[in-house]
């Protein structure tokens, strides 16, 4: 199967946004990811995608696997979306082919803007651009970024200067790129939003999640990865054990550092009291049945996850780093602790567990805060007048 081939409900509605892509009155997008997984960056483009104007925007969508828990929500959307079966190596051969099948889609729908996310959909993005000549290519940043190998970084710094603008989620994620050598007049900030009425702010029954209801539940939602630094979260649990601190906990996500975590667990003597839930997509019926939300990442852009908990009404300690000091405010919306330490980790998640009244006050403003600033409609409309202004050559 070709690139420009496709499924046959594919076809369908590849053929109709073509046509419409033909209207010179609207704009066409297309849009580079890795895949569909239940993360932070899916959902942001769920939320993106099903929101823009269809009357002045057609978008494709093409993936380096066809996979992940919204796959068919986004399917839904009837969007066309293409599967560039790139494999799981970004520099491999399956890439390479993933990148001629990628300048063939660009070719054929000719897009007004092409924008990838995150790794090593930016990396094709902007070499397909390249070759198309597209006017636009702009990469999304979405976090600090602390890279593995020497390679990782220089192919960072080639992508984000290469590209002809840059979305960033944070001013602390902008900075992040200027420091790459981008001019700040390519970077235009773009903070995540949330969809404040997914989530409710009733507490559900917590049996099917094997808590139960007598103690006060402490949760978490994110990739089990380095940069989240859940175990600093271990340590910090387990000092609330030794406080005689009465708590359950559960961890929503999956990731590579899950084993080694499940371990530590283990030999923490916390099994009892902290559950790892898995990749889940249902989030939003989750959220509202922990008595407070926790983040110890020591990186981050602005993350979906605490604007979800702040959209439920949870009383949040997160440890003040990227963009989150941007929408968290100490001691009114919730703690702000720092990274890399599970002794004020743990004063904070006591403090909040001990004050039941004042966690509850600061979980209510955060709803409220998110409501006002966060909202998704406010992040839409902010993606189509970038597309708009930056397709015009008017700038962002």
């Amino acid at each position: 199967m070709s690139a420009g081939e496709g499924r046959p409900g594919e076809r369908a509605a590849g053929s109709r946004a073509a046509a419409g892509g033909r209207d010179p009155g609207r704009l066409r997008v297309l849009f580079v990811v890795g895949n569909f997984v239940a993360g932070g960056a899916e959902r942001h483009l769920l939320e993106l995608w099903s929101r823009m104007d269809r009357e002045r925007f057609s978008i494709e969508i093409a993936c380096l696997r066809r996979e992940g828990q919204f796959l068919a929500a986004v399917e839904a959307l009837g969007w066309p979306l293409h599967d560039l079966r790139a494999g799981r190596r970004i520099y491999g051969p399956a890439a390479g082919a993933a990148l001629l099948r990628l300048i063939a889609i660009a070719r054929r729908f000719r897009p007004h803007v092409i924008h990838g996310y995150l790794f090593g959909p930016n990396l094709l993005a902007v070499l397909a651009g390249r070759a198309t000549g597209t006017r636009v290519v702009a990469v999304a940043k979405r976090n600090l970024d602390s890279f593995e190998t020497p390679r990782q970084a220089a192919v960072q710094r080639f992508v984000h200067r290469g590209a002809t603008h840059v979305t960033a989620v944070s001013e602390a994620v902008a900075a992040t790129v200027e420091a790459m050598g981008v001019p700040r007049s390519r970077i235009t900030v773009i903070p995540n939003g949330v969809d404040t009425a997914r989530f409710g702010i009733a507490s559900g029954d917590r049996d099917a999640l094997g808590v139960g209801n007598a103690r006060p539940l402490v949760g978490s939602v994110g990739s089990l990865a380095a940069r989240k630094d859940y175990g600093t979260l271990i340590e910090a649990l387990e000092q609330l054990k030794m406080r005689g601190r009465s708590f359950a906990a559960v961890l929503i996500g999956d990731g590579p550092e899950r084993p080694a975590l499940e371990a530590r667990v283990r030999e923490r003597g916390l099994a009892d009291r902290v559950k790892f839930l898995g990749e889940r997509s249902d989030v939003e019926r989750l959220l509202p049945m922990m008595d407070l939300f926790v983040l110890s990442s020591r990186e981050e852009g602005i993350p979906n996850a605490l604007l979800e908990a702040m959209a439920a009404g949870r009383p949040t300690v997160a440890t003040a780093v990227g963009g989150t000091p941007e929408v968290l405010r100490d001691g009114e919306t919730g703690w702000l602790v720092p990274a890399g330490s599970p002794g004020r980790l743990a004063d904070a998640l006591e403090d909040a567990l001990m004050r039941p009244d004042e966690a509850r006050r600061r979980g209510d403003n955060a709803r409220r805060w998110a409501e006002q600033h966060l909202g998704i409609a406010a992040m839409v409309r902010a993606h189509e007048r970038f597309y708009a202004l930056a397709s015009s050559g008017d700038g962002p």
